[in-house]
């Protein structure tokens, strides 16, 4: 497992000492924050997606699925 150092403050440590031992407080803070960056990422494809509006399509496009569908 990787090792990683921290430098915070003692005013920093002693306000994180009360959630637990560092180590433990530390590695949860790092697992929120790489939690909220993945959550970011797909939502952030999911507006992507839904800009392009493809849910709407025209009876061309339609007919052409159904044939393409009926071929296979």
């Amino acid at each position: 497992m990787p090792t990683i150092s921290v430098r915070i403050s003692d005013k920093g440590k002693k306000a994180l000492d009360e959630y637990g031992p560092l180590s433990d407080t530390v590695r949860e803070g790092v697992r929120l924050y790489l939690q909220a960056k993945k959550a970011e990422e797909a939502l952030a494809k999911l507006r992507a997606l839904q800009s392009k509006d493809r849910a709407k399509t025209t009876t061309l496009e339609e007919l052409k699925l159904i044939r393409e569908d009926r071929n296979r």
